[in-house]
């Protein structure tokens, strides 16, 4: 758009040069001619311009049509409708995509015509590399007068605040959840219910029944406590705990230790939510974040937008996560830990989970590999085996540059 602007002025500076020039050679009246009807077209277009900029009324309405993985393309459309008495000629539409990369964060539409009581339809889309909450906007229009010498710009603060998730592997096979509670005649109903259970019936108040489960509908008309009963629908439940220790973030980019494991947190996620299974997520990413037992899309979303805003600024091991909440983490369950294999010690420390009837399923990165440059398979081989030996169990290790979804699979 600049270098077209550009060239319009040159050739009305090349024009004015030359008609100076015949101007000089010609009668004086004639050159005076020549310079009031070059004034008059300035003028002319200049009012053109400002009766459009201020004359045109503009609504503008921008919409995200999907939510976007990392590396994946944004779709958004947006709507220009002129609620003005007059038409708009040659604008100029401008969007800013704070999550596209460095080179195209600015989109351009050239708009040829819009009549009154009208609008425009534009859909557009830029691909997202990093993940994060972006603030996609302002708008910008630029009224541009009939010749296409000058424009004047008006912005419209217009902003859609969009979640880029980090990107997830497919999962076809993952460690059996042995650990639950059975159903009793495929209803189980309990007195105390989690966000993951459904609403079953009422019942007579009990000594011990939370305030906060009172039907007071029910209540008024009986003239007596009331509480609500429910029907426990998840038997299996897994926890995930992490930690984004910003002193072990080894890598560079995106071939950093954070970002293989919030990866793997996320696709492990997806993986169990979609099955139907109550999840809630333990980490600590310069805060301790804890996301309570729940199912479902919505949680599942929750939990996306969470890892899309993680960073690695934990300043504790995971150890003292795990001191912290061990206690808290429900009887006949299962542990998932994302992990590096230089915190194999706290492993030992979650071992005595399974007096709990609380399965164990560690998920361990090998720190060495973002560091340097070695034999994956040896390397991943040597690991195996000592974790084997240490804790009687074969680990899922994963190194970097693997394809994460194969070695889930070969598990």
């Amino acid at each position: 758009m600049l270098k077209a602007y550009l060239g319009r002025w040159i050739f009305l500076f090349a024009v004015i040069l030359s008609s100076l020039i015949i101007g000089l050679k010609v009668a004086i009246a004639f050159f005076h001619f020549l310079f009031w009807f070059l004034a008059s077209i300035v003028v002319v277009n200049l009012a053109w311009l400002a009766i459009e900029y201020f004359g045109t009324r503009l609504d503008l309405v921008r919409k995200i049509i999907n939510r976007a993985q990392e590396d994946e393309v944004l779709e958004i459309e947006a709507m220009i409708k002129n609620e003005g008495f007059l038409p708009a000629f040659n604008l100029v539409l401008e969007d800013n995509l704070s999550c596209a990369k460095v080179g195209e964060k600015k989109k351009l539409f050239l708009l040829e015509f819009l009549g009154t009581a009208s609008f425009l339809k534009r859909r557009y889309n830029c691909l997202c590399p990093e993940r994060g909450k972006y603030r996609i906007g302002p708008f910008a229009l630029y009224f541009f007068d009939p010749l296409g010498l000058f424009f004047l710009k008006k912005t419209y603060y217009i902003y859609s605040e969009t979640f880029i998730y980090p990107l997830t592997f497919s999962i076809k096979k993952f460690p059996d959840l042995i650990k639950g509670i059975p159903p009793w005649f495929g209803i189980e109903t309990t007195r105390v219910s989690a966000d993951e259970d459904e609403f079953f019936g009422v019942r007579e108040y009990k000594e011990g029944d939370p305030i906060k489960r009172i039907h007071w509908l029910s209540t008024a008309r009986k003239n007596q406590l009331i509480v609500k009963q429910f029907q426990r629908q998840t038997f299996f439940r897994a926890t995930i705990v992490f930690n984004l220790a910003k002193a072990q973030n080894f890598g560079q980019g995106k071939e950093r230790v954070a970002e293989y494991i919030i990866k793997i947190a996320a696709s492990v996620a997806k993986y169990l939510i979609e099955r139907d299974i109550s999840l809630e997520i333990i980490a600590n990413t310069g805060e301790i974040i804890r996301i309570p037992f729940n199912r479902g899309p919505e949680h599942l979303e929750d939990i996306l937008k969470f890892l899309s805003l993680a960073q690695a600024e934990s300043k504790v091991s995971l150890g003292e996560i795990f001191a912290g909440f061990s206690r808290s983490i429900p009887n006949d369950t299962t542990l998932i830990v994302i992990m590096l294999d230089k915190e194999w010690q706290h492993l030992r420390a979650m071992l005595p989970l399974e007096k709990r009837n609380i399965s164990l399923i560690p998920l361990i990165l090998i720190s060495s590999t973002f560091l340097y440059s070695f034999e994956k398979k040896e390397v991943v081989k040597d690991v195996k085996i000592k974790l084997s030996k240490m804790f009687n169990f074969t680990p899922i290790v994963f190194s970097r540059g693997d394809n994460l979804e194969e070695v889930i699979l070969k598990y």
